[in-house]
């Protein structure tokens, strides 16, 4: 009996369960920092906004935008490519951490801009790649198009998938299995897309077909390719 009441006695300690999803406190900041560069833009750039989205799929659009604009360095555009830096770092630090626990240990937060840091270097680096390009081959104006679709693709992307990432970091980490194989869905499609758009304007340009498909297959395809595999081996 004197046993038991002092087994009674002792406190309880509770036992700690994981957290049921990926948030941390800092990720509140980013998100908040992502909305309101958005509602900057839309507030400001509105016109500007929906004429680039309309040049996405409309080819003479496009070319009309870059005529009349400074297209890759205007502050809306730079806006929106920062945009995509951070829900794609965001993406891929919710990934990386359901997946690689490890690596999110010995990193922790700092993954998220190490993350930001790459995304942003790997786009810039084709900025600066592609121009070299243009010199090398005298381009008449298909490589400067082309990539300006590819950042205009990003920066929807960086919208549309902007739920996603929201998803993967509050919701239960039970739906990553769902929330995943969307954004990789989505993501390719935007790949496919610009690819084909990419395709579409080249026909208006006397260049061999072949450059144009060797130019995608190692500019575009070759990178993801290379992607896939380091993320195999992290």
């Amino acid at each position: 009996m004197t046993s038991l009441i002092s087994l009674q006695a002792q406190p309880i300690t509770p036992i700690l369960r994981e957290s049921p999803n990926l948030y941390e406190y800092w990720m509140v900041a980013v998100f908040l920092l992502i909305v309101g560069v958005l509602a900057y833009v839309r507030a400001v750039y509105r016109k500007r906004l929906g004429r680039l989205f309309n040049s996405i799929s409309r080819i003479q659009i496009l070319r009309q935008v870059m005529r009349e604009e400074l297209v890759f360095s205007h502050r809306a555009s730079v806006l929106l490519f920062f945009n995509f830096v951070l829900v794609l770092a965001m993406i891929c630090y919710a990934v990386l951490k359901y997946y690689n626990a490890e690596l999110y240990r010995e990193l922790g937060s700092k993954l998220f801009f190490y993350l930001a840091i790459a995304v942003a270097l790997i786009y810039l680096f084709k900025i600066v790649l592609n121009n070299i390009l243009r010199v090398l081959y005298k381009d008449p104006g298909v490589i400067r198009e082309y990539l300006f679709e590819v950042f205009l693709m990003n920066k929807a992307l960086g919208i549309i998938l902007l739920p996603v990432a929201a998803g993967m970091v509050f919701m239960n980490v039970t739906k990553l299995e769902i929330l995943i194989p969307i954004f990789v869905v989505i993501f390719l499609l935007g790949v496919a897309f610009r690819l084909v758009q990419g395709l579409r304007l080249t026909f208006s340009y006397p260049i061999p077909r072949v450059y144009i498909i060797l130019y995608l297959c190692t500019l575009e395809i070759l990178p993801f390719a290379a992607l896939v595999l380091a993320l195999q081996r992290v």
